[in-house]
């Protein structure tokens, strides 16, 4: 049932939930049979005998066991691992940690990193593009060349700034 709910909004484009509260109330306003199962899964994390920051981690946790559940049962349910494969690649997980993480189930593989971020950049673009044409007339545009400021070191004087 999880796994149905989750393909569908995947499908209608809606996206990954990151919050187990939302995604209790959701899940069991679809579908209430689930109750129990949230019940057990957020007893199992023994929330009378953590303290809320400890609790918070563990709710993220939560979230993550229910997109791995769900994604055993249908594997196209893939955004949220998508996602985490991203986050990797942003702080500097390599190609080979990511595919290890993807071989196991958690994560999509680096290839798949690289096409999403072909996509983001080729989006862009043309959001750029658009926004240029839709308000040329009203635009101001400058273009800051400080490639040699940030990549140089530089000693501070008063002869430049």
């Amino acid at each position: 049932m999880i796994a149905k709910i989750f393909y569908e909004r995947e499908y209608n484009k809606e996206g990954p939930i990151y919050e187990f509260d939302e995604m209790r109330r959701l899940l069991e306003e679809i579908e209430p049979s689930l109750k129990g199962f949230f019940d057990q899964l957020y007893l199992a994390a023994r929330p009378f005998q953590r303290n809320e920051q400890t609790m918070d981690r563990m709710k993220r946790l939560m979230v993550f066991i229910c997109y791995l559940l769900a994604s055993l049962n249908n594997t196209k349910i893939n955004s949220f691992k998508i996602d985490l494969a991203f986050y990797l690649d942003s702080v500097g997980t390599s190609n080979e940690g990511i595919n290890t993480m993807a071989n196991i189930g958690v994560t999509t593989t680096s290839r798949t990193v690289r096409h999403k971020k072909k996509q983001v950049a080729d989006e862009h673009k043309e959001y750029v593009e658009n926004a240029i044409t839709k308000y040329s007339k009203s635009a101001f545009m400058l273009n800051v060349d400080d490639y040699h400021n940030i990549h140089t070191k530089r000693h501070a004087d008063t002869t430049t700034t």
